[in-house]
């Protein structure tokens, strides 16, 4: 197997993005944590940066796209 645990992990915006400033990066890095060794799915990732003054969906999707550098061997994320 190409990941330690295979397990899936689906999310989405709700799951990622905090309603207040300061949530949405520890909501986020939590989700990531959990799909470490498998797979993290983001169901509707559209809706994170569909309006472009969305600065906490970006946050979210910034967040992830960091954990799947870091990770790269550790976590396949689906977007």
């Amino acid at each position: 197997s190409i990941l330690p645990k295979g397990h899936l992990v689906e999310v989405s915006r709700v799951d990622l993005v905090g309603q207040h400033v300061g949530e949405t990066a520890p909501k986020t890095k939590n989700v990531v944590d959990q799909a470490v060794g498998g797979v993290l799915f983001v169901d509707e990732a559209y809706t994170l940066v569909s309006d472009g003054k969305d600065a906490f969906g970006k946050e979210a999707l910034e967040s992830v796209m960091k954990c799947m550098e870091d990770m790269r061997e550790e976590l396949v994320v689906i977007l």
